[in-house]
């Protein structure tokens, strides 16, 4: 009888959910709260079909999701700029439109969601 190798070469790993797993939670994703305060203040400019070609070309919010690591690492830094700098939603905006200004409460929770997005891409 001959020798018999057993190699762990050979021996293939079960293939794990993990990897799905992991691939999903390296999306960005956008909790309820969140998601209206989009639908309500920023999707009729960054959406495919928007009229506002510099906003569409700008963002559109439903590839957020699909953004590679880079694209989210550079996408919560400009979000976290315009929003603490007020710039958006724009100021022209606002004027012909009050409601759609972020309220200290909306604005508070997309801080928090951004926060936590940012602390989530840097493996905190």
């Amino acid at each position: 009888m001959g020798t018999v190798i057993i190699s762990s070469a050979f021996n293939p790993k079960p293939i794990e959910s993990n990897a799905v797993q992991l691939h999903q939670d390296s999306k960005i994703e956008l909790p309820d709260n969140i998601k209206e305060i989009v639908e309500v203040k920023c999707m009729n400019c960054h959406k495919p079909d928007a009229r506002n070609e510099k906003a569409r070309e700008k963002l559109q919010w439903v590839k957020v999701p699909e953004m590679n690591k880079e694209q989210q690492e550079d996408f919560i830094a400009e979000m976290f700029e315009v929003i603490e700098d007020g710039d958006m939603p724009p100021a022209r905006m606002v004027e012909r439109n009050p409601k759609m200004k972020l309220t200290d409460e909306e604005n508070k929770a997309f801080m928090a969601w951004l926060e936590k997005e940012e602390k989530r891409l840097k493996g905190k």
